[in-house]
């Protein structure tokens, strides 16, 4: 598998969904950050939760989830019982395109702030602050449709 990113808590590898053949992104959990406190599982399943009653198009999707992840290392090692988190592959980082492109244009800006003016405005309608908002979280696909991602330290609140 190919590795997409990796944080404090996970790493993110490009994978396939075995159903649709269909390529995904596999959001590994690493054992230390499990292992660290009891907040660190509910975080994950407070992720997990948000994302699966979040259902917009700039919002990326949730594919599914589970503790029975197996990964079978180039060398032949298994490692099993891995705890993961499924969602929809989308290929550029807004922070790579902001890096290559330098200024953008007034249009741009107005494309690619509008997607994210309404992507927020609904994670607020459900009462979710996402609170990791940055670049390198939000993601686009191949007609520069933006996707915000990694709802780690997302939460609810009341949003006024």
């Amino acid at each position: 598998m190919d590795s997409l990113g990796q944080g404090n808590t996970s790493k993110v590898y490009l994978g396939r969904d075995l159903q649709t053949q269909k390529f995904c992104a596999l959001k590994i959990l690493k054992d230390e950050f499990l292992n660290r406190s009891e907040d660190s599982v509910r975080q994950v399943e407070n992720e997990i939760t948000i994302l699966k009653n979040l259902n917009q198009k700039n919002i990326v999707n949730l594919l599914g989830y589970g503790e029975d992840g197996k990964v079978v290392k180039q060398s032949g090692r298994v490692i099993q019982n891995l705890i993961y988190v499924e969602m929809e592959y989308v290929p550029g980082l807004l922070f790579d395109m902001c890096q290559s492109l330098n200024a953008m244009g007034e249009d741009v800006g107005y494309f690619l702030g509008k997607q994210l003016l309404d992507a927020l405005e609904y994670m607020h309608s459900k009462r979710v602050a996402h609170r990791d908002l940055k670049l390198e979280n939000i993601l686009f696909d191949e007609n520069c449709e933006l996707r915000i991602a990694d709802f780690g330290f997302a939460t609810y609140k009341s949003i006024d």
